[in-house]
């Protein structure tokens, strides 16, 4: 998938916070939002395969969510030699 350009409109305190924010760390809007996209995606997977998986129908959407963020928590099986 090639790189997307997402054009945000931020509110005035918003504006404000990133500039702070970035006065304070160096760290741009930009940045931060990219580390947080990073961070959360898991989760935004989670909810497309809970979707995709549920055919419309919202319990069982939020069961196969609640599956799988439960599966995401749970440490990795060590390899065996």
């Amino acid at each position: 998938m090639s790189n997307t350009t997402l054009t945000l409109a931020l509110n005035s305190q918003l504006r404000d916070l990133f500039q702070r924010y970035e006065a304070h760390t160096q760290v741009t809007p930009e940045q931060y939002v990219e580390a947080l996209l990073a961070k959360t995606l898991p989760t935004l997977q989670a909810v497309v395969e809970a979707l995709d998986e549920a055919g419309g129908d919202s319990e069982a959407m939020a069961q196969l969510f609640a599956s799988k963020m439960a599966q995401m928590a749970q440490p990795a099986a060590p390899a065996q030699a």
